[in-house]
């Protein structure tokens, strides 16, 4: 009874500790009130000066402020608010919070008095419209001068935070005499000019802490976040969405789940999936389809910072740019991705190895045991590794995901952890052991340094899917893998030939099957050097397929194939979309129903110049006698200059438009490693033709 006295005091102690330090911390109590608060203000360019009602209420050095608005978006630059000294001559002493027309939010602390001049911002960080509606964004403000950081959020996420030697508060400015709603009064001018609604203005003299915060700036009209940052795929990044609607009307969603940062190669990547069986009201929880080990599952801060921004792990093995399928025949979905061996992207494959050995007419991948500088092992039959050289079994063998085993048992290997510590990246062995893969960098066989494709398939509609399987070398011995084109795959109707466009940076190739995925074969075709990219493809009339894809002229190319994909005419060119020299992926489907008396395809794509900006969806109304089509309607998806990259456009089973795209210029430099930038939303065919 004692013992149970004692534990039952210490748990009692232990929350009443708790409790206190959170109710006696002003950077935790979410019952603190504002000093100030101010609603429903509408604002056109005008601003409204709280000089006289604000000042007297700032004290002490640490301050919030939560802002509830929405902009019309005709200004590149506005300030939500300002605080200044407005004579002449101080231009350059001020505070404010201001929003770009790109979707842009940051803050801006200066004092010529002081050489101070601090900007502290990110790319995409609000919503700009959808369905034609302006979207209301939530964001807060933190100066803490006990952390000397300044942190800025936006729609329940903690955007950025940053650290100054040299630490102001806000009201702390040389000569600080105004305050502006709605624009920031330089040398007796307002600038900065805001136009749109401010729903909510809350100013506290302390520094709330971040949980308080993530609630507080939650925004309940944005579109929904199939993957979200540090969800149960452990990863804080996200790209590359795919979309395919099943026979049986669920939903299925797949994305890269990216963990250092949003970078390509190297990374660490795995294959996330979820579904929905309400036409994507709801999703069910993220998994992970295809993943392996090496680097361990964590949400990782990335830095944005310039040239940290660009460092990336060492290379974990990974999985990469998901397409997905159904047969109609047994009904089973197929999904492909890129594999990529530890430490190998996409410059660094070996162009012309598949990582594969025929032995007696069959294909066997090809093994390097470690300290031996030939391959002269092969897996076989039943995961067993021979030695070529005898033609014997080993003792080693390999399971369904490419585990290695010894006498049976697996072999194990440490994991690897990543982290940043004083702006320093760290790679280390975090003391979990997990089975070793010949993917990964520190396995007793190794695969050859190359690209491969890997396909996993599901017979229950995405719920459970299969170990994956290494396609066969489709584009020979002697040539390493294509790349996918990330999205859909293809059924031609008329023959049921499974197709999977794939590119290798001279050729665009289709990945095909005649046997509902029994086995697998390839075509290419020769384009314009340099520019196949990833494609995509969609069935205008029978047996008669336009295959379209990203190229480095600005331009969508595509091409038509009058015999379900054996052959291919020249390529031609969309002259109402523009895009950057390096391109983007794009996707496009055959709608189901009839539009304007005829039917129709919807493409999505952006249409700029300026970066991966103004996601567009065109419907085209196809001429069937031709086999061409009138792309007669476009909707945009949001505001021109807001960013629009990879995307995936999808029928639901309601005949409403669901699309899954990237709100953010995921080539730029400046936009690298945004979080949940990811959104889902749904359109009516009305929607897209008014």
């Amino acid at each position: 009874m004692k013992v149970k006295t004692i534990r039952f005091t210490f748990v009692v102690l232990g929350l009443m500790l708790m409790v206190s330090g959170l109710l006696s911390s002003n950077k935790a109590s979410a019952a603190t009130e504002p000093v100030y608060e101010k609603n429903d203000i509408s604002l056109t360019n005008s601003g409204l000066d709280i000089t006289e009602t604000l000042s007297p209420l700032l004290n002490g050095n640490d301050q919030t402020i939560i802002v509830r608005f929405k902009s019309d978006n005709s200004n590149a630059l506005q300030a939500l608010i300002g605080l200044s000294n407005n004579n002449k001559g101080y231009q350059n002493n001020y505070f404010d919070i201001y929003m770009r027309n790109t979707g842009e939010l940051g803050i801006e602390l200066r004092d010529s008095n002081q050489a101070i001049n601090y900007q502290v911002s990110r790319p995409a960080a609000l919503w700009g419209k959808s369905k034609g509606v302006e979207h209301y964004n939530t964001i807060a403000f933190v100066a803490n001068s006990e952390a000397k950081s300044y942190t800025l959020f936006a729609n329940g996420t903690k955007i950025v935070e940053q650290k100054v030697s040299d630490f102001k508060g806000i009201n702390e400015i040389t000569g600080m005499n105004a305050i502006n709603i709605g624009g920031v009064n330089r040398a007796g001018k307002l600038a900065f000019n805001f136009s749109g609604e401010i729903n909510s203005l809350k100013v506290y003299n302390e520094s709330l802490n971040d949980q308080v915060l993530e609630s507080a700036t939650i925004e309940s009209d944005l579109p929904v976040q199939i993957f979200k940052a540090n969800d149960e795929t452990g990863a804080n990044y996200f790209r590359i969405p795919s979309l395919y609607t099943l026979n049986n009307g669920r939903i299925l969603a797949s994305a890269d789940a990216r963990y250092g940062g949003t970078h390509d190669f190297l990374n660490k990547i795995n294959i996330a999936t979820s579904y929905s069986d309400d036409n994507g009201a709801t999703w069910a929880t993220p998994r992970l389809t295809l993943a392996f080990e090496d680097f361990a599952n964590e949400p990782i801060e990335w830095p944005r910072g310039p040239g940290d921004r660009d460092l990336k792990i060492s290379g974990g093995a990974t999985f990469i740019d998901s397409v997905m399928v159904q047969s109609p025949k047994d009904n089973k979905v197929i999904m492909m991705a890129d594999v990529m061996p530890a430490g190998i992207g996409f410059s660094a494959a070996n162009r012309s190895d598949s990582g594969y050995k025929q032995i007696n007419g069959k294909y066997y991948v090809k093994l390097k045991k470690t300290g031996e500088t030939a391959y002269n092992y092969t897996i076989r039959e039943n995961g067993v590794i021979y030695n070529d050289t005898t033609n014997e079994p080993t003792t080693y063998g390999v399971d369904g995901h490419y585990g290695l085993m010894e006498n049976g048992k697996y072999l194990k290997v440490e994991q690897y952890s990543a982290e940043f510590k004083d702006g320093v990246k760290h790679e280390y062995h975090n003391g979990t052991f997990v089975n070793m893969n010949i993917f990964y960098k520190d396995a007793l066989f190794k695969v050859v340094p190359t690209n491969y494709i890997a396909y996993t398939t599901s017979d229950d509609n995405g719920t459970s899917w299969s170990e994956p399987t290494l396609l066969p070398p489709v584009m020979g011995l002697d040539h390493n893998a294509a790349y996918l084109g990330p999205g859909k795959g293809t059924v031609v109707s008329t023959t049921g030939r499974i197709i999977f466009p794939a590119y290798t940076g001279a050729d665009v190739v289709y990945i095909y099957s005649d046997d509902n995925g029994l086995t697998w074969a390839a075509n290419s075709v020769k384009l314009p050097s340099g520019w196949s990219a990833e494609a995509q493809i969609v069935e205008i009339n029978s047996g008669v397929l336009q295959s379209y894809m990203r190229t480095n002229n600005g331009k969508v190319a595509y091409m038509t194939s009058t015999d379900g994909g054996d052959t291919w005419g020249a390529p031609q060119y969309l002259d109402f979309i523009n895009n950057p020299g390096y391109g983007t992926q794009l996707s496009i489907i055959k709608y189901s129903q009839l539009i304007d008396g005829q039917e129709a395809v919807i493409l999505s794509t952006p249409n700029a110049t300026n970066g991966r900006r103004n996601g567009q969806l065109w419907t085209g109304l196809i001429d069937k006698a031709n086999n061409t089509i009138n792309w007669k309607y476009h909707y945009d998806v949001d505001y021109s200059n807001y960013g629009y990259s990879y995307s995936a456009v999808e029928e639901l089973p309601n005949h409403d438009i669901g699309l899954f795209y990237e709100k953010f210029d995921s080539w730029s430099r400046n936009e690298l490693h945004m979080k949940n930038v990811l959104p889902y939303t749904s359109l009516t065919i009305d929607q897209l033709l008014n």
